[in-house]
């Protein structure tokens, strides 16, 4: 005799899909059930022709870079000093240990 899960599995017919709606109709339907075409769609969103959606990066607006103050010059000019003595001290361990 076949148990409470075997019957239930035997009513049901098989399925052919039809009732799976995919995740981006789903999200567009309203407490109603009705599909909500004309939803306006925030900055870097695109919906396909089969109503897919497609989210994009937004770029930014570019901003010219500013010629660097003479104290920015001399910080540059001694943090390059530091990194070639230190790149160079790093070589000359590889020496020393080979």
């Amino acid at each position: 005799m076949p148990n409470n899960t075997e019957t239930r599995a035997l009513e049901r017919p098989v399925s052919d899909g039809s009732e799976l709606i995919p995740a981006e109709v789903q999200g567009s339907l309203d407490d109603d059930g009705n599909i909500s075409l004309n939803k306006p769609l925030g900055d870097g969103y695109t919906v396909d022709d089969e109503g897919l959606f497609n989210n994009y990066a937004i770029e930014p607006d570019l901003q010219p870079a500013t010629y660097p103050a003479p104290y920015q010059q001399r910080r540059y000019l001694l943090q390059g000093a530091i990194a070639m003595v230190f790149v160079a001290f790093i070589v000359w361990v590889a020496f020393a240990v080979s």
